[in-house]
């Protein structure tokens, strides 16, 4: 039996602790359980142990770590691999080397070191190498290199031989050629001389490409007479997507040709496969998957996992079934269907055979099913499952899954194939669970693998739960209840397990634990003992010697009589039943049905007790008794509550629910008080009761009273024999002398009371029985001794309040008996207090007066006041201030006279010299705007200013308050700037803080220190407020405006908070000597060391001043002060004689000490020296002067000629910046528009299909792109079969490599063809990127080898191969999605704002120069005057003819005036769906009828000489506003108006040169004859002639002013690493930094240079320079010009050399010579980023691969590519087949035998076949 324990879930729910070993803190990889002797072997990274059963370390050995390099081959030697260095050998395989039926031989071990080399080990002693080799060959690599690589591995017996087949995965460093399924040897056979662990001769899984073929390996596992391997990869027949395997071989198949795989479908979304395991499901082998869902296309998993399980049968079945059809039906189904073909690009085929045995030899192989083996997920989970393993408990399938998370789930799983998790365990939160989940062989306990530690768990642990409930609840299929065991169980465990109900499953149909019902009875009397009676549910069937017994509470247990389904109990007898609880009437038993020592079931039996009802109420037992939820009765003479319905001296009450007499209203009781309720102290009085029932009673009933005071009541307890009381009964006690202190208060007290004035020696209020000096009739006169206000208004109304005594015995003695000063004053009722105080109300008077108040009462004498009491006339002069916030707040004072009439004294606001001459009150808020009146009410009397009113005005707002930082020391000037400042009189800034020492308490006591500083120079807009100063080292509150009521916080202002920092410290001028002057000498600066000076001041904030002067700050950093004293010594400011150096920063201020001027004289210079000197300096000035004459002669000349340029040079420098500012701010204008437009469908990007063309074959009309195959229909399918074979040659790496080689050897082979071919090849082989990026790898290899000979610099830079071609057209595809999604749109803006920025200026049509540019050689240099137009064009939408604005310039031709209304019209369309301007005409447009189709060339056109002139909108006088239309032309124009058309190269007039007419535009285009030598003037002049067009190139800083934050833009999209760079760079940058390493290039420029030229120079700048490739737009030459120049600088800035510049340097390059060096820095960046990023992109950009060729393949016309590069084949037909013949791999693979075929079939070639 178990002890109980409690569950501690987050460490194991398992009652013994789980057992774990951490194993010195090793990253463990794999465990195996030998089953023979129960011991654990653990493979670690460097380490193998070997523990017992229960965990413990018995021995353990070292593997590593080792010298070693995953490109190198064993064994390593450092002076021939020199990058091998000191790596980790992580465990790969693990496996027992047992014969069938025989102990263990030995222990296999493989790690990652040596290229997966493997040994074997003692199963004693670990440490203990049994075989290993030294030296060993490529057949004996076994695991995998890497360790992020999986292997796996099993061990079978083949007529009597141990071997070991092994999956891995492709490793891309080391040696190729390794299969990814080998059989190898466990000993060394002497007929052979291989060794162990060698697969030479033996079976292997060949595969045509090692890379595309990346199985990722899961299991292996040998059942029956097969080995089984699960992995997955990608499904290169199908859709290309990854997929899950099972394969299997037969065991005794050397050659494997019995291989065969059917891939696995678990609920169509899980592909992945993450761990397997060999079970039993419904007692059928089973195969258990948890698998993955992959992330799109590819092998990476998600978090969501899915258990599925496959019947063994049906999987061999399946297995079977692709055999078969291969075998025997090519494959095919009924309907003719693929259903079985041969995978792993194997040159075999399914065949039609009439035998087929399993692995026979020379059969189809390596087969694959094409249908999926299908089904459902039985358990889905999140995170990951990462291991699973299956037990059997009584035919039931438990599966345990491991986690990423590091717990343990376990699942039942139902014969419905659904899965219920029942308990999670959490075994290590620091790390996933790894695949090795074993069972021991109990099937009791699991041991669990994680990185650092071995755990041992109990698959189950039912004794834990210690009841029935928690035993089902807990939904274990391992435990159930053992009912008459009374324990949790496993089933075999319960010794009646197979009888009925004696052991419930939580499972089972009767999943219902033992249950006692139907109760009888249920409650029942302490006092009686009686037969209890019960049905139990579940009862377990019991043999007849058997009993059961019940056992009440802990009372012994008595025998339980079974009368068929009922059972019947004795219950106890009453003294041995336990008493009821202090304060309850009943107890309740725990009433247990035993079988022996062991509780079947137990419920709870209550007995009741009526006695304990009555004793617990002891005022009314009767009602407690008959009102009881027990069935109890009162017997009234015997005062007795009882079960009984019977009494021993008769008249029994009976319980409310039985027969009469019964209930509450039965009882007798006393209820009420008769007589009178007062009762005075000290006095007997009498009392007379009520009740009822009183008559059951025969003699009168006798009660003894005792008296309790509590608040003025009484409450009567009746002590007597019997107890009566219903309810509680109250009396009043008094006493006449409290409270009345006048002889008028005592005679308002009511009569019943008996209270009256006693006239004896000490008069009082007393009851009258107790005076005996007799009473007074009547009360002496009112005495008054305060009035309160003491003055009022001559109105009234105010309220007077009147103290004293006597003043009256009720309300009516003084109704009308008071007067004020003569004047009534009327009483209020409800403020008179009797005979104390009088409040009345104050009534007009008609003129100023003053005298006491006067009371009378009734008709006795008259009480006259000391104080006299004043009339009075308050009056209004003036307010101020006069306006104020709508908030309120605002402090009024109201000025005038008599102010405080009607106030208390202790209120009274303000006096001055003892007038009350004005108020102050605070201003409420309101809710609009305006003057408003004030008014003072005094009681009745108001009093309005009308002369002045008060104003409500907006309230004050703060848009900006700089600084935002001062020291603690305050008094820093923060500028306020805002709306409605002066509105506030008294604007502050205000602090709350903490003081350090209360901060350090505060816990205790919330104490805040408030601060306020007010603002000056209070303007509308602006005030000056200074920081207040705060306690150093305090805590900020809070810093705010505060303005009246309107309170601004200052983080508001500026969302960021006020910030105080500590004080700064100057330090004394003389720090060695405190006090003592520093020497100054006149002309220097003071230098003041300090530190913090500039956490919150700057310069200009700091004053110093120097005795009575100022002290000029010239420097101010952290540490330094540097300040400029003037020339002379200034005054000291005290007593003393020297000055000192003070320094102001805000409220803080610094003494730094005296200063003492240096004014020492040197010895004055002798007289003879002096006159020396003098004559000296004059010979020196007339040399000089006749210098400069003859200078200045020579040069007037020049600075005539230069002073208008510089005039002009200096204007334009000027107006430069303005001009860059307002057309950027033109051109964002327009981007605005652009920008709504852009960011989805708004940028015509190309499709794939143009995109490509345009790349591919650039310039070329009728890419092969666009064309179809031209072929009679009788050759057609012939040459398609043909066309076919060369596909498929092309396919084989060594055919396409020798093609290439081939072709560019010949002579006649030319850039053009190169590129052409490369192009070619790339549409054919685009649906298998892959492989076309592989041999383009090999390709650029081979290039290195060459240039790495000559000057590896110099590679890459044109492109004269067809690989360079190739990596043109890959970075192509690869970067299209990165085109489309980040860089291209800042492209085709900049690209918009280009056309914009040329389009508003005159642009010449002919020259294609523009006044707008950045190249210098487009340059419209002259003059043109022109104006901007805007035209009103007539569009059709539909019917409605809309106008549209357009803007054009006046110089604008009839075709730009066209283009640019096209270019509004259709803003945002794709170029290619907007019509051509030269099938539209322009008409103008006026009035009715007056139609004029304007053109560029008609009758009107201005020929001078043999110049002819474009028609403008100028030459046909188009006014601004014009209306004009574009309409369709009439046929019979065409061709004849249109002469030229915007972006073509050269613009020709059809016909006009036949007439030797030449065509201009805005400038005839320059022809220099030669200068005759006569009129050849000096260089100077002709400089000078040259430098007035010149000042136009600063056109060309405006607009690059203008572009460049879309330049910016650009170049920051293509080389921000901030998002990940595209795939393809990383994985091509990769790739040359291995190339480099691999040829031992380590200079860094080098590498640049490759790097610059693969992606900047061959991808980019061809895109800059062309948008056309990329968009649906056209460039026009102008447009053109402008991106040359941005290109140039994209290529100015990749690369390495210095970009220095001169007078000399181009124009292009002076322009941006400022921002190249930071476009460096970025590339530079871009570079070292993607070199330090983590690599390991491989896998990745294949998957990346796959994916671009399954999207793009379709747009390739595939077939077309084949037949122009079938032209080339045809061209070198014979030195293609020579060379061909050449190759010995080539002749093996008879590669010139399979061209001579297609050969036959493209062209009916006759060959030698």
């Amino acid at each position: 039996t178990f002890s109980p324990c409690p569950s501690i879930l987050n460490y194991f729910s398992s009652c013994v602790p789980p057992t774990f070993i951490t194993l010195n803190g090793s990253r463990l990889n794999h465990l195996l359980l030998d089953t023979h002797s129960g011991h654990v072997y653990v493979g670690a990274v460097n380490v193998l142990y070997h523990l017992s059963p229960d965990l413990q370390l018995l021995t353990w050995g070292k593997t590593g770590p080792k010298l070693d390099s995953p490109d190198c081959l064993p064994p390593i030697d450092p002076t021939d691999c020199t990058q091998a260095e000191t790596t980790d050998n992580t465990n790969k395989l693990l496996l027992l080397e047992e014969i069938k039926g025989g102990d263990p031989l030995s222990l296999i071990v493989c790690g990652t070191v040596l290229q997966g080399i493997c040994e074997k080990r003692s199963l004693e002693n670990v440490s203990q190498v049994l075989y290993k080799t030294d030296n060993p060959v490529d057949t004996q690599y076994v695991a995998a290199n890497n360790p992020r690589v999986s292997t796996v591995g099993v061990v079978v017996e083949q007529k009597g031989v141990l071997l070991m087949l092994v999956g891995r995965g492709y490793t891309s460093k080391g040696p190729g050629g390794i299969p990814p399924i080998t059989m190898r040897r466990l000993t060394p056979v002497a007929r052979h001389s291989a060794p162990a662990f060698s697969h030479e001769e033996l079976g292997k899984l060949v595969v045509g490409s090692y890379s595309e073929y990346n199985n990722h390996f899961v299991k292996a596992f040998h059942h029956n007479n097969y080995v089984y391997f699960v992995f997955s990869r990608r499904d290169m027949w199908g859709k290309r997507e990854y997929r899950t395997y099972v394969s299997r071989l037969c065991a005794g198949d050397p050659n494997f040709y019995s291989y065969v795989e059917v891939p696995l479908s678990c609920g169509g979304r899980y592909n992945l496969a993450q761990a397997a395991v060999l079970g039993y499901y419904r007692e059928q082998p089973a195969l258990f998957v948890a698998m993955a869902m992959g992330q799109a296309s590819t092998p990476t998993p998600t978090d969501r996992t899915a258990l599925c399980v496959y019947k063994v049968e049906e999987l061999d079945k399946a297995l079977h079934g692709a055999q078969l059809l291969c075998y025997t039906q090519e494959g095919k189904d009924a309907n003719n269907k693929e259903k079985a073909y041969i995978e792993y690009e194997v040159s075999s085929s399914c065949l039609k055979l009439p035998q087929y045995p399993c692995g026979g030899e020379h059969t189809p192989s390596p087969i694959a099913s094409a249908i999926a083996l299908e089904a459902t997920p039985a358990f889905t989970w999140t995170p990951p499952i990462t291991a699973v393993t299956t037990a059997t408990e009584v035919g039931h399938t438990i599966v345990l899954l491991g986690d990423k998370n590091g717990r343990l789930h376990k699942v039942f799983l139902h014969a419905n194939g659904t899965g219920t998790k029942y308990d999670t365990v959490e075994v290590d939160a620091e790390s996933p669970i790894y695949a090795d989940l074993l069972l021991d062989s109990t099937k009791q306990n699991v041991y669990v693998l994680t990185e650092r530690k071995v755990t041992k768990l109990h698959v189950a642990q039912c004794e834990k739960h210690l009841d029935c409930h928690s035993c089902l609840s807990n939904r274990d299929p391992y435990c159930g209840w053992c009912s008459l065991e009374g324990r949790c169980t496993r089933k075999m465990d319960c010794a009646r397990h197979a009888q009925l109900h004696h052991w419930i499953w939580s499972y089972g149909r009767e999943r219902q634990c033992v249950s006692i019902e139907s109760l009888h009875p249920s409650i029942q009397s302490r006092e009686e003992q009686t037969q209890v009676s019960f049905t139990v549910l579940q009862l377990p069937v019991l043999s007849k010697d058997e009993s059961l017994s019940c056992a009440f509470g802990s009372l012994a247990a008595q025998p339980a009589v079974v009368m068929e389904n009922r059972i019947t109990c004795q219950s106890p007898a009453p003294e041995q039943l336990p008493p009821s609880p202090p304060g309850n009437d009943h107890v309740s038993v725990r009433m247990a049905l035993r079988f022996g020592d062991v509780t079947i079931s137990h419920t709870n039996i209550t007995f009741y007790d009526c006695k304990a009802v009555g004793r617990l109420n002891a005022t009314s037992p009767c009602m407690a008794c008959v009102s009881s939820m027990w069935p109890c009765h009162w017997c009234v003479k015997d005062e007795l509550c009882t079960h009984d319905k019977s009494c021993p001296r008769q008249h029994v009450i009976y319980n409310s629910r039985l027969s009469l007499p019964r209930g509450p209203d039965s009882c007798p009781c006393v209820w009420t008080l008769q007589s009178s309720p007062l009762v005075p102290v000290g006095f007997d009085s009498e009392l007379s009761l009520q009740g009822k029932n009183l008559d059951i009673f025969e003699v009168m009933l006798i009660f003894n009273m005792l008296a309790l005071t509590f608040h003025g009541f009484l409450y009567l307890l009746v002590v007597s024999s019997l107890r009566l009381i219903c309810v509680c009964v109250t009396v009043q006690l008094y006493d006449c002398s409290v409270g009345q202190s006048d002889c008028s208060q005592c005679r308002a007290v009511a009569g019943n009371y008996g209270c009256v004035w006693c006239a004896d020696e000490t008069p009082g209020c007393v009851y009258n029985q107790s005076c005996t000096s007799g009473t007074m009739d009547t009360c002496p006169p009112p005495l008054i001794t305060e009035v309160e206000p003491l003055t009022g208004p001559l109105e009234g109304g105010i309220l007077l309040t009147i103290q004293g005594s006597n003043l009256g015995q009720s309300f009516q003695d003084i109704q009308a008996g008071v007067t004020v000063a003569g004047v009534t004053c009327r009483p209020l009722p409800e403020a008179y207090r009797i005979s104390t105080s009088i409040v009345c109300e104050l009534q007009a008077s008609a003129n100023v007066t003053a005298g006491p108040v006067v009371i009378t009462v009734r008709g006795s004498e008259k009480g006259e006041s000391q104080q006299t009491f004043s009339y009075q006339n308050p009056q209004l002069s003036r307010i101020v201030p006069e306006k104020g916030p709508l908030a309120g707040g605002t402090m009024l004072t109201v000025h005038g006279s008599q102010l405080l009439t009607g106030q208390r004294t202790e209120q009274s606001s303000d006096q001055i010299a003892g007038l009350d001459t004005r108020l102050i009150c605070r201003t409420s808020h309101s809710n609009q705007t305006g003057r408003v009146p004030v008014k003072v009410v005094f009681g009745k009397a108001e009093r309005i200013l009308d002369s002045v009113l008060f104003s409500y005005m907006e309230d004050p707002v703060i848009t900006d308050a700089t600084p935002t930082e001062s020291f603690y020391g305050g008094g820093r000037l923060i500028y306020v700037t805002g709306q409605n400042l002066n509105v506030v009189q008294q604007p502050k800034m205000s602090v709350s803080y903490e003081p350090r020492e209360r901060s350090e308490v505060r816990r205790r006591r919330y104490t805040h220190v408030s601060i306020q500083e007010l603002c000056t120079n209070v303007t509308s807009e602006r005030m000056i407020c200074k920081s207040p100063t705060v306690e150093p080292k305090s805590r900020i509150v809070r810093v705010w405006f505060e303005m009246d009521n309107v309170h601004i916080d200052f983080h508001t202002i500026k969302n960021k908070p006020f910030t105080y920092h500590p004080n700064p410290d100057l330090f004394q001028l003389n720090s060695e000597s405190r006090g003592t002057p520093i020497r100054f000498k006149p002309g220097g600066v003071l230098a003041v060391e300090g530190k913090g000076l500039t956490l919150a001041m700057n310069r200009d904030e700091v004053v110093a001043r120097l005795g009575d002067k100022e002290c000029v700050v010239k420097t101010l950093d952290n540490t330094h002060l540097y300040c400029e004293p003037p020339e002379e010594q200034p005054l000291a400011l005290d007593d003393s004689d020297l000055p000192r150096l003070k320094v102001l920063m805000g409220s803080l201020a610094f003494d730094l000490g005296p200063v003492q001027y240096d004014n020492d004289l040197h010895s004055p210079v002798p007289l003879a020296a002096q006159i020396g000197l003098a004559a000296g300096a004059a010979v020196v000035v007339l040399i000089v002067l006749v210098i400069i004459l003859m200078y200045r002669r020579k040069s007037k000349q020049a600075l005539r000629d230069y002073k208008k340029v510089l005039v002009q040079l200096e204007t334009l420098e000027i107006n430069v910046g303005d001009q860059c500012r307002k057309e950027f701010t033109d051109l964002m204008t327009e981007m605005m528009d652009l920008s709504s437009d852009v960011g989805g469908p708004g940028i015509p990007f190309l499709d794939y299909r143009t995109y490509a063309e345009r790349v591919f074959f650039p310039g070329q009309k009728g890419a092969p792109l666009s064309q179809n195959l031209d072929l009679p229909d009788s050759r057609r399918q012939t040459v398609e079969q043909g066309l076919g074979q060369l596909n498929n040659l092309l396919n084989n790496r060594l055919f396409l490599i020798r093609f290439i080689h081939t072709l560019e050897v010949q002579q006649s082979f030319s850039q053009r063809d190169r590129g052409y071919v490369a192009s070619l090849l790339t549409m054919a082989l685009h649906d298998k990127l892959e492989y076309f990026t592989d041999v383009m790898k090999t390709l650029l290899g081979d290039l290195v080898q060459q240039y790495v000979a000559k000057n590896p610099k110099l590679m890459l830079r044109r492109t004269e191969t067809v690989m360079e071609k190739m990596l043109t057209n890959w970075m192509s595809i690869c970067l299209y999605s990165f085109l489309k999604e980040v860089a291209g749109e800042p492209l085709y803006k900049l690209y918009r704002a280009i056309k914009y920025q040329v389009d508003k200026g005159p642009v010449d049509a002919v020259t294609g120069k523009a006044k707008r540019t950045l190249n210098d050689s487009h340059l419209l240099r002259e003059d043109i005057e022109y104006c901007s137009v805007t035209l009103t064009v007539l569009v059709k939408s539909g019917v409605e003819v809309q106008p549209c604005p357009v803007k054009v310039l006046d110089t604008d031709t009839i075709t730009q005036v066209k283009d640019k209304i096209l270019d509004q019209i259709y803003k945002g369309a794709a170029f290619s769906q907007r019509p051509a301007a030269d099938s539209l005409d322009l008409e103008w447009r006026s009035g009715q009828a007056g139609h004029l189709t304007l053109s560029d060339d008609d009758v009107t056109a201005i020929i001078q000489g043999r110049w002819k002139r474009i028609n403008t909108l100028q030459h046909y006088k188009v006014p601004d506003g014009a209306t004009v239309a574009l309409v369709p032309r009439s046929q019979s124009s065409l061709g004849v108006n249109q002469f030229y058309q915007t972006g073509e190269k050269t613009p020709m007039l059809e016909g006009e040169e036949e007439e030797g007419l030449r065509l201009w535009h805005l400038v005839k285009p320059s022809e220099d004859p030669e200068i005759p030598k006569h009129r050849k003037s000096s260089m100077r002049e002709r400089e000078r002639a040259k430098a007035i067009p010149e000042i136009y190139l600063t056109r060309l800083l405006s607009m690059k002013g203008t572009l460049q934050k879309f330049v910016d833009d650009v170049f920051v999209a293509i080389l921000s690493t901030k998002r990940p760079p595209p795939i393809a760079v990383r994985f091509f940058f990769d790739f040359l930094d291995d190339m480099a390493e691999k040829h031992g290039i380590d200079d860094p420029e080098t590498v640049h240079i490759w790097k610059t030229n693969s992606l900047p120079l061959r991808f980019w700048v061809n895109i800059l320079k062309n948008p056309q490739f990329v968009f649906d737009v056209q460039v026009t030459d102008s447009v053109d010009a402008v991106l040359s120049v941005i290109a140039q600088t994209f290529i100015d800035s990749c690369t390495t050399s210095e970009h220095k510049v001169g007078r000399d340097s181009p124009v292009n390059k002076l322009l941006y010579a400022r921002e190249i060096p930071r476009y460096k820095q970025l590339v530079e960046r871009y570079y070292s980023d993607i070199h330090n990023a983590v690599s390991g992109c491989y896998q990745e950009m294949n998957s990346t691969l796959t994916e671009l060729s399954g999207s793009f393949a379709s747009e390739m016309n595939s077939l077309v590519a084949l037949h122009e590069l079938y032209k080339y084949i045809n061209k070198y037909y014979d030195q293609i087949i020579m060379s061909l013949e050449e190759d010995a791999a080539g002749q093996k693979m008879q590669l010139a035998y399979r061209l001579q075929q297609v050969a036959a079939l493209v062209e009916n070639k006759v060959t030698d076949l």
